[in-house]
């Protein structure tokens, strides 16, 4: 029997400045694994739930960024408007 393993996926946050935005939330809906962008904009957070699955981004000076995740092949790079 294969064992089942957890999707990760990873990526960075910017403003459309290509400023890294640390701080910002980043979860699942629904709500039950997430993390917080470094410093740096990076984030990388795991989920055992099944793909596809919906990701959001939020952080109190730009606006909600909502994404459908189907595959975890590639480094996604986020980009927030300002509000």
């Amino acid at each position: 029997m294969q064992q089942l393993l957890p999707a990760i996926i990873e990526g960075k946050v910017l403003c459309n400045t290509n400023i890294p935005v640390g701080g910002a939330q980043v979860y699942f809906v629904p709500r039950i694994e997430e993390t917080t962008t470094t410093d740096e904009g990076e984030f990388k957070i795991a989920t055992w739930m099944p793909l596809p699955i919906t990701l959001i981004i939020c952080h109190k000076n730009y606006e909600s960024y909502k994404l459908t995740i189907s595959s975890t092949t590639q480094k996604l790079v986020i980009k927030l408007k300002e509000k």
